[in-house]
């Protein structure tokens, strides 16, 4: 066995918030009465942003109905989870308290830590080498996690099955041995 095998350790698991545990597209489409949030112009998107007190949006939005059902089969796959958010450029402060707000109020499977970065990719490897694994909705994140090295697995809670991720997580976590 070689040292650096030695030196590997289990990859961390990091879950985005929006879009993946809480539905903030759906809110704004209901703001906008529109049938679903790809029906809302980018204008329309930058009024919601612009206009939105961000504080209380993050506080008030709905967790999808098995928000705590994927951070428990998370956690039961990887032994743990990190929540990597992006706050909004706006208002970092107030997207942060209320994100933390928000996860207080809606989530029964404690993480093992809040982080709150617009450059998730930093997070994609650690120093020793080893791959960690992203579950995030948003394209952009994806691309630029692989391209740092770990693995990202794209999850829009609206979209996709929950049982297709929870696959896509224990190939990835076997992959990494």
């Amino acid at each position: 066995m070689k040292i650096t095998e030695l030196a590997k350790s289990k990859p961390i698991v990091y879950v985005d918030l929006d879009g993946v545990l809480a539905d903030l597209y759906g809110y704004a489409a209901t703001l906008h009465d529109v049938a679903h949030y790809n029906d809302m112009t980018p204008k329309q998107w930058e009024k919601f942003f612009k206009e939105s007190n961000a504080y209380e949006l993050f506080r008030i939005i709905s967790p999808f109905p098995n928000a705590n059902q994927l951070l428990q089969s998370v956690k039961d796959q990887a032994g743990g989870y990190t929540i990597l958010s992006s706050p909004l450029n706006f208002d970092r402060e107030g997207s942060i308290k209320g994100k933390c707000e928000w996860l207080k109020k809606h989530i029964t499977v404690p993480a093992d830590k809040h982080i709150f970065d617009h450059e998730k990719y930093n997070y994609a490897v650690q120093s020793n080498g080893t791959p960690n694994i992203l579950i995030d909705d948003y394209g952009p994140n994806i691309d630029a996690w692989n391209k740092a090295g770990g693995i990202a697995l794209k999850f829009q809670n609206d979209e996709d099955s929950l049982d297709t991720l929870l696959n896509r997580l224990q190939k990835a976590l076997k992959q990494d041995k």
